[in-house]
């Protein structure tokens, strides 16, 4: 495997053929990673990342980075209302995805984090 800088400075091991900051082994992420410091994610308009309210249930988030293929992860950040269970129940790429509560009293906090597939 060959050896590519970290954010850390530290080596790691990169997949054969990687370059940059490709995929590491899950003993590179403890040894190089945990408990250190986390990089810093941008947050803001069409960002991987971010915080909405839902109305009454659901939230459509205008974000142009998503793809049909984008792993969407929700997390409630302060319940509001009667939270139900979030998914993502619909997306448009380059455009948009909706959060959808299971309750339609639902005005919680949410924060997504979009990530795509290595191909």
């Amino acid at each position: 495997m060959a050896k590519s800088p970290s954010f850390l400075g530290a080596g790691i091991q990169a997949k054969p053929g990687a370059s940059g900051a490709e995929l590491i082994s899950a003993a590179d992420v403890s040894k190089y990673f945990m408990g250190k410091a986390s990089p810093a994610i941008v947050e803001g308009d069409d960002a991987a990342m971010g915080v909405v309210t839902l109305v009454a249930g659901t939230k459509v988030v205008a974000n142009e980075s998503v793809t049909a293929n984008s792993r969407i992860f929700l997390m409630t950040q302060a319940p509001g209302g009667t939270p139900g269970w979030l998914q993502v129940s619909a997306r448009t790429a380059g455009t948009s995805f909706t959060i959808l509560s299971s309750n339609a009293a639902d005005t919680s906090v949410v924060a997504y984090l979009i990530l795509e597939p290595d191909a």
